[in-house]
This record gives C-alpha cells, sequence and structure tokens, in this order.
C-alpha cells in the first residue's frame, strides 16, 4: 500500500513533467504524503578554509589570485554556502508544493547535498519510501554515456517501485499517437 511517494526534483521544466502522474495517483489512492526532494552538488566555491595550512602549522600558502585575496580577506564558510544552497533550493520547490496543496496532496521539501543517484537511494531507503516517481531526461547514446543517467541508477539501484516518466515531447515514439490513426 502506497503511503510515501519520493519526488525528486532537479529544478527544470522537464523534471516537473511526473507531477501530473503523481497527483493522479495521489487522487486515486489514501491520502499520501509527497516529499520533493533537491539534491544540490556541495558547493565548490572557495571558502575560508583554502588559505589554511595543509602540510603543518609553520607554512602558509599565499593566495594565487588578487581574486584569492581579496576571498582570503571576506571569508564565506562551507556552512554559510550550504545554508544559502539549502535556502534556495527550498525557495525553487515552493511553487511545487503550492500546486500540489491545490490538489489536497500534502506535500513537504527536503533537501540533501551530494551526489543526486545515491542521495536520492539512500533518502528513500532512511525515510522508507514506498516509491520513487521521477522524469527521464531521455538521453541516449554517447551523452548518456558521459553525463550519466540518474533514473537509471536510482531504477537499477533500489529494490523500491521506481515510475519513470519520459515526456512525450522528448523523443519520436515507434508507434503512431492516438492522434495520428486514421478511422
Amino acid at each position: 500500500m502506497l503511503q510515501k511517494i519520493l519526488v525528486p526534483l532537479d529544478g527544470s521544466e522537464l523534471a516537473e513533467a511526473v507531477l501530473p502522474y503523481v497527483e493522479e495517483i495521489c487522487q486515486r489512492c489514501d491520502p499520501l504524503e509527497v516529499t520533493l526532494l533537491r539534491v544540490v552538488r556541495m558547493p565548490s566555491a572557495r571558502s575560508a578554509a583554502v588559505f589554511r595550512a595543509q602540510a603543518d602549522q609553520y607554512t602558509k600558502p599565499q593566495p594565487a589570485s588578487r581574486q584569492d585575496a581579496e576571498i582570503a580577506q571576506h571569508p564565506i564558510y562551507l556552512e554559510q554556502e550550504l545554508a544559502s544552497a539549502r535556502a534556495e533550493a527550498e525557495a525553487s520547490l515552493q511553487p511545487v508544493v503550492q500546486r500540489l496543496r491545490k490538489c489536497d496532496i500534502t506535500a513537504r521539501v527536503r533537501v540533501a547535498f551530494g551526489r543526486p543517484a545515491y542521495e536520492i537511494l539512500r533518502f528513500a531507503v532512511r525515510e522508507e519510501m514506498d516509491l520513487i516517481a521521477l522524469c527521464t531526461h531521455g538521453r541516449g547514446g554517447l551523452t548518456r554515456w558521459i553525463l550519466g543517467s540518474v533514473a537509471d541508477r536510482v531504477s537499477r539501484g533500489t529494490r523500491l517501485p521506481v515510475l519513470l516518466v519520459r515526456p512525450p515531447d522528448l523523443a519520436p515514439s515507434p508507434f503512431p499517437r492516438q492522434s495520428e490513426i486514421e478511422l
């Protein structure tokens, strides 16, 4: 029985193509809880820790550029970067929460930091989700090999049911659409 649905979103309209399916499932089942998960990569910007001595306490690395020296005078700490990224991610998901609430669907927002597929799988296990619903970007061939496929890694990395949605405008189907069939 479905009670918890995990919907990973990356901020793109394409990823939100899964929402109509989630709404339909929620309308047909008992009250469900939908968790919208945004996985943010760890910030790679420079923080105050960049200019600390690495080898021992007597060596002090020098800034490599004028910009590095300016950053060192006004450091941004990793905690600040993470808090800022979390706030941005949560704010970006609020329109989706409002959309789901209009359909009387309970929705909550969560943010994780790290590699998307790994964090989605880890979150699903930790929170005991019943279904993972996500949209595939439909990459194939060389592009998929180079960039990887989060949807593929998620579907292969879990025993939970996974609803994969491929947006219809993404690639032509070998089968004719119903509107294209002549009667």
